[in-house]
């Protein structure tokens, strides 16, 4: 039996593949998602690498839980305890680089979550702004109608 399947005995597991893709995308230049992250800087913190760093990993971060996936809350930052976490498949969605950030009233949200919380046909907000409106008009003209 190899030493890591004796020392923690959860090779294999959903939580174990998770580390180590991790790993593979930030450090193997023969990986497909290297580009978007290795490339660009994005590393896997010492903590989480080398003979513990799996046991390391799984103390911080713990469990994989159904239906989510490993996340970084700072997109732009690295693979450690204080930036990464669980996510859904939504969330993962609302947490990337492509997306355009809507700031009104002091809120800050993606399109998607803006037309969400309006209940609006997905890509209005989109088609509103490209067609030159205004971000306080776009928001509020849906809401407009109701009354």
């Amino acid at each position: 039996m190899k030493k890591g399947n004796y020392k923690h005995g959860m090779v294999g597991t959903r939580t174990y593949k998770s580390w180590e893709r991790m790993k593979e995308r930030c450090s193997n230049p023969n990986h497909q998602h290297y580009k978007q992250y290795g490339e660009r800087g994005i590393k896997v913190c010492s903590e989480w690498l080398g003979e513990n760093g799996f046991e390391n990993f799984y103390k911080d971060i713990g469990n994989r839980p159904e239906n989510k996936t490993l996340d970084r809350i700072d997109n732009n930052g690295n693979y450690c305890k204080d930036n990464c976490k669980w996510s859904t498949h939504k969330e993962q969605c609302n947490n990337t680089r492509t997306n355009r950030l809507i700031t009104y009233k002091g809120k800050t949200k993606t399109m998607r979550q803006w037309e969400e919380g309006l209940n609006v046909k997905r890509g209005t907000l989109w088609a509103r702004l490209n067609k030159g409106w205004s971000i306080k008009k776009s928001l509020k003209y849906r809401q407009l109608k109701k009354i």
